[in-house]
């Protein structure tokens, strides 16, 4: 029997040969060319998600084969922006999706000047969508906190010196945090509204009634017919300055009856800052005000719903409630628009007769009217609820489900209408103006970053987007406020104010691919705070100057970008010259007889296949390649021919396998969660070191600690030490696997170890004992 050093050896003395020997397999090489000559046709994921060979080939090079019959799964991994860390490919934890996503660009690469680029539309609906569900955790956790530690005020000042619980009722009264005036609002605070003599009532009502009396004499003057133009302009003005008063004050006489404050702000013994009722009050005040219904709304709503059927006795009285009326019609899709006495006549239906004219009716009507138990003439059977359990169980699901659907619609509405007009957009001057398709760009793009049109001036949005985000000198970054710098980048308007286009020596796909790596890299050998400081101003650095670059000579010049580049291909920067990065950067990858493709590191033709520099060293700006650029392509060929050469050796033995298989992952493991979250690298770890199988079933933190007893998780990016631990394995597996070896099964085609198979094997080798 060979041994699976001898197996291991044959497959590694000369990795050249056997890549050779690997890609000129027939099938192999038949697969390799239909992708090779297929993959520049592709144009959208449709079209890659379609086409069986090419998907199938991507699946097995990046040893997702296990994954290629999940392919509305596999389209939301390679759709994802890796820009951005919440994205769907970002939030897995297996790096092989991360991996496959940067392998294509789906719509992220630019070729002329644009307003925005299609990733950019598409991240900023992504913002817009994830700004409302902001919205609603913001808010909850908001009133939890008020709710919490609005009962330990003692003093109104305590109230005052906690400036979250403070901002939220601010909010919820309309006060503007930044302008209020401390006497006034404490006076309001530690006022009582039934006391004729406390500060409202003293000081605000005669100006309530004043207020009031001019707005009636402003009225009369604007209908006579002496007024001009501007007399009519003036009048309306200071109509709505003493109108915008009057809700103040009563805003305050709301905020006043809030609170249990005594004049001098501090509580009676025995009473507490708020009662319940108040505290409700405020905090569904809080909720309702904003622009729109959040799930936090819909569960206040439902809950009082819930408390307040059982009062219903008549169709009047839950007509009469608007609150209950709009959530019945909203849970059972009945219109808003409907009238009242068509709902009124729906309710008095009897939907159990198959004859009543109910049932020419909508669907909507006839399951609302199933919904009640309301008689003919409208009233309820003596002993009857207005709805049973199971109908009011119904109609609070009917509700939750569907509460905002009107709103949904509407935003479908507005992301439609940004596609449809951001396009249009000639330059800045044109985003700013006050034309309709104008407007409706700006304000969603405000809105999807939290900004209100009252915060930002004209000048300011100017200032904004002629400004460069990723200097941190400039002003947008000066404003120190990150919406901001986010609304910047999300646009390509040039200093001037004219539409730019991205410089592209590297796509936005390949500059993410880039300055992760290189982060994981640098702070993987210094997780310091300090190190991840100085990991992100180099990969800040690295963003900014790509954005500028228009030659090699400037990339190869610039000792910062050279350094992050090749420490994120894992090539040593003292040995890599000028000259050799130049050679490289500018060789044509198609060409197998170019400088790159004379290299024995694959992370020299996966550099000259990331950048966009032609044999001169100039970007050659309208370089694109569908949906994969030369890098990926490289990567993807040489990765479909290791698993090839792993997948021949684990015929003869799988030790020999389990070996490559470590070998090639060990310098993207970044934490030992990643070796046992992959049973081919646990396996390789426990025979390497003599760990009984049985522990495999064990508290994962229990596998972690016992694990990081033998080796340290950065001695998998030491070479040294990892053809070390490849050695002992060799041995070790030979000695332990002298009979026919079970554990062929464990690959079963596949680059990973499913926990079924694995479960099975540790099985069969513990009955050996």
């Amino acid at each position: 029997m060979i041994s699976s050093y001898q197996t291991y050896t044959f497959y590694t003395r000369d990795i050249n040969e056997t890549l050779r020997r690997a890609a000129a397999d027939p099938i192999v090489a038949r697969d390799a060319q239909y992708y090779r000559d297929t993959i520049g046709s592709i144009t959208s994921v449709d079209e890659f998600l379609a086409d069986d060979r090419i998907y199938n080939y991507a699946m097995e090079a990046y040893g997702l084969e296990e994954m290629a019959y999940a392919k509305a799964f596999i389209r939301k991994v390679l759709e994802s922006d890796l820009t951005d860390t919440d994205s769907f490919a970002n939030r897995l934890s297996d790096v092989k999706y991360k991996t496959l996503a940067a392998a294509y660009d789906f719509g992220n690469t630019v070729t002329t000047e644009i307003v925005q680029t299609t990733s950019q539309i598409d991240a900023l609906i992504g913002t817009y969508e994830q700004s409302i569900e902001n919205t609603d955790a913001t808010l909850r956790e908001e009133t939890n906190y008020f709710t919490a530690v609005s009962a330990s005020f003692t003093d109104v000042d305590d109230l005052f010196r906690n400036t979250r619980a403070r901002d939220y009722v601010f909010a919820t009264f309309g006060i503007d945090p930044k302008t209020f005036d401390y006497e006034t609002i404490r006076n309001v605070i530690t006022s009582d509204i039934a006391d004729a003599n406390s500060y409202v009532n003293q000081e605000l009502a005669p100006k309530v009634a004043e207020w009031n009396a001019l707005i009636d004499d402003l009225y009369v003057q604007r209908q006579t017919g002496e007024n001009t133009a501007e007399d009519v302009a003036r009048i309306d003005y200071l109509i709505a300055q003493y109108s915008k008063s009057v809700v103040t004050v009563s805003n305050y006489y709301e905020l006043a009856a809030s609170f249990n404050f005594n004049p001098d702000g501090t509580l009676v013994a025995g009473v507490e800052p708020m009662t319940d009722a108040q505290r409700t009050l405020v905090t569904e005040r809080y909720v309702f005000s904003q622009p729109r219904l959040t799930a936090t709304g819909a569960l206040l709503n439902k809950a009082y719903y819930e408390e307040t059927i059982s009062s219903i006795n008549s169709i009047d009285d839950l007509l009469n409630n608007s609150r209950m009326s709009i959530m019945m019609l909203s849970a059972y899709n009945v219109p808003l628009t409907t009238s009242r006495a068509d709902v009124e006549w729906a309710l008095q239906q009897d939907p159990s007769d198959p004859d009543s004219p109910i049932h020419e009716k909508s669907a909507a009507l006839i399951a609302l009217s199933k919904a009640f138990n309301f008689e003919s003439d409208g009233s309820l059977t003596p002993g009857k609820e207005a709805q049973d359990a199971e109908q009011l169980y119904e109609t609070m699901a009917y509700y939750i489900s569907n509460f905002d659907d009107a709103d949904r619609e509407e935003d479908t509405a507005k992301i439609e209408k940004y596609k449809q007009y951001v396009g249009l957009t000639t330059n800045l001057d044109d985003f700013l103006s006050s034309a309709a398709a104008a407007v409706v760009i700006r304000e969603f793009a405000l809105q999807a970053f939290n900004i209100s049109p009252d915060e930002v001036s004209t000048f300011k949005l100017k200032q904004i987007f002629t400004s460069d985000p990723y200097d941190p000198k400039s002003y947008v970054n000066k404003l120190k406020d990150d919406r901001f710098v986010q609304l910047a980048k999300s646009y390509n308007f040039a200093a001037d104010g004219s539409i730019g286009s991205p410089r592209y020596a590297q796509s936005e796909n390949e500059i993410t691919r880039i300055t992760k790596a290189y982060y994981t890299a640098y702070t993987r050998l210094d997780p310091s705070d300090a190190g991840k400081e100085a990991a992100e101003k180099e990969v800040s650095y690295y963003r900014t100057q790509l954005q500028t670059l228009e030659t090699v000579d400037e990339l190869v010049g610039d000792k910062r970008l050279t350094n992050l580049l090749l420490v994120a291909e894992g090539l040593k920067p003292k040995e890599v010259t000028a000259a050799t990065l130049k050679a490289v950067l500018t060789s044509d990858i198609d060409d197998p007889s170019s400088f790159a493709n004379q290299q024995t590191d694959i992370a020299f033709q996966k550099l000259a296949g990331s950048f966009n520099f032609d044999a001169d060293g100039i970007i050659q700006t309208s370089d694109v390649k569908s949906i994969q650029n030369d890098r990926g392509l490289v990567e993807t060929e040489r990765l479909y021919l290791t698993q090839a050469i792993e997948e021949e050796a684990g015929e003869d033995s799988v030790g020999a396998r389990l070996a490559l298989y470590f070998e090639r992952m060990a310098p993207t493991v970044t934490s030992t969660y990643e070796i046992l979250a992959d049973e081919a690298l646990a396996q390789f770890i426990r025979t390497t070191f003599s760990i009984s199988d049985d522990t495999a079933s064990s508290d994962i933190d229990v596998q972690k600690d016992m694990f990081e007893r033998y080796f340290e998780i950065d001695d998998l990016i030491d070479p040294e030490k990892v053809d070390t631990m490849v050695q002992r394995f060799l041995a070790l597996y030979d000695v332990d696997n002298g009979i026919e070896d079970p554990m062929l099964a464990i690959f079963d085609n596949n680059t990973s170890i499913s926990f079924e198979t694995v479960a099975t094997l540790t099985q069969l080798r513990s009955s050996r004992y």
